[in-house]
């Protein structure tokens, strides 16, 4: 675990490009569930991917590769379900408004100690 200080400022920013480059996976998922042998893809977990962030470098694309899925496997060998994918999507937006609105909120707090609200 990592005790070391983290800004609200540091971590929003890195929550919202690993979420983004989520729902991009995803959203291929969801694109290539009707293709034989496709197989189902997501990111590296956000610790991971908070690991692999160096200071003053662009944010990076998360890591892809293949999952395990729960739901099985077609007969043509395409292991993507559009059920499953459609509830990772709903909870990757979920999470990206509640990422994105405490990012905002932060900045209106920091507006209003400053006087320029």
């Amino acid at each position: 675990m990592n005790t070391e200080t983290t800004s609200i400022f540091e971590l929003a920013p890195q929550r919202l490009q690993w979420l983004a480059n989520r729902q991009k996976v995803v959203s291929e998922n969801i694109a290539n569930a009707d293709i034989s042998g496709a197989r189902a893809k997501d990111v590296e977990s956000f610790e991971s991917y908070l690991n692999g962030i160096r200071a003053g470098a662009p944010l990076p694309e998360a890591v892809v590769s293949e999952t395990e899925v729960n739901w099985g496997e077609d007969m043509s060998g395409n292991n993507i379900a559009l059920e499953e994918q459609i509830i990772e999507a709903n909870s990757t937006a979920s999470q990206f408004k509640i990422a994105a609105n405490l990012y905002r909120k932060a900045h209106e707090m920091l507006y209003t100690v400053a006087g320029r609200r």
